[in-house]
């Protein structure tokens, strides 16, 4: 037995390549394990991604409404443009890094600091332009309404606008309330309060009459359901 295996392996066999598998180095082996578990892992998220959109469709958020933020050019209706910009970042950061090595390979070494330097600054700007927009997205500008069922209400005027609650919104210090963390939502992710109550948020929205109420329900052309202020004050 011993004998026909050597023999076969000496031949060329299906395994052929004695201690380095399909004749392949120790390093391209490991990158291809890498790859391949980086692929099945970006897999899994994907999949996960597709199905909580999936199921959660009435509550996603609308991408052109929600990547409208550019630095310096605010309120330019430009959404996805600085997406568009960091994924040009860092692509060119990929090719600089790529250059460096083939720099450093023809033992070009100012040329490797180059490029090197390029790739920096460019992950640089890219982790940055990422702090920067989530925490802007997070915090956001105008403001919403959260229901007890977990619904988001935004405000919008007459023309379709987005409004901020700070703009209308009344000060009623009689009706502030004192948030335990038995009672007060945020306590689950931080101990700051709201900057209105509901009442607030109420007695201004009942002031104005050219505000309206926009839910995040998708209607049958796929844009959010605004209700109209006749509906509201039935419902109050």
């Amino acid at each position: 037995m011993e004998t026909t295996v050597a023999t076969t392996a000496s031949q060329g066999g299906v395994w052929g390549g004695g201690n380095q598998p399909l004749r392949a180095s120790y390093g391209k082996m490991m990158m291809w394990f890498f790859i391949v578990s980086d692929a099945l892992t970006f897999s899994g998220f994907l999949a996960a991604y597709g199905f909580s959109r999936f199921k959660f469709v009435d509550a996603w958020p609308i991408a052109d409404e929600v990547f409208t933020h550019f630095p310096f050019l605010h309120g330019v209706p430009a959404p996805m443009f600085y997406v568009a910009f960091m994924t040009f970042i860092l692509i060119f950061s990929s090719v600089t890094m790529v250059l460096a090595v083939d720099a450093g390979h023809k033992m070009k070494q100012s040329k490797v600091a180059m490029y090197m330097f390029l790739t920096i600054i460019g992950g640089a700007i890219f982790v940055g332009s990422q702090a920067w927009e989530w925490a802007t997205f997070i915090k956001g500008e105008y403001g919403a309404v959260e229901t007890k069922g977990g619904k988001i209400l935004q405000f919008l005027d007459t023309e379709g606008n987005r409004v901020a609650i700070g703009s209308f919104a009344e000060s009623m210090h009689t009706t502030a309330t004192v948030h335990e963390p038995s009672n007060g939502i945020w306590f689950m992710s931080g101990n700051d309060q709201t900057s209105y109550n509901f009442e607030e948020v109420k007695a201004g929205f009942l002031a104005n009459d050219n505000l309206l109420i926009r839910t995040q329900y998708l209607d049958e052309n796929g844009h959010p359901t605004v209700l109209s202020r006749e509906g509201f004050y039935c419902k109050n």
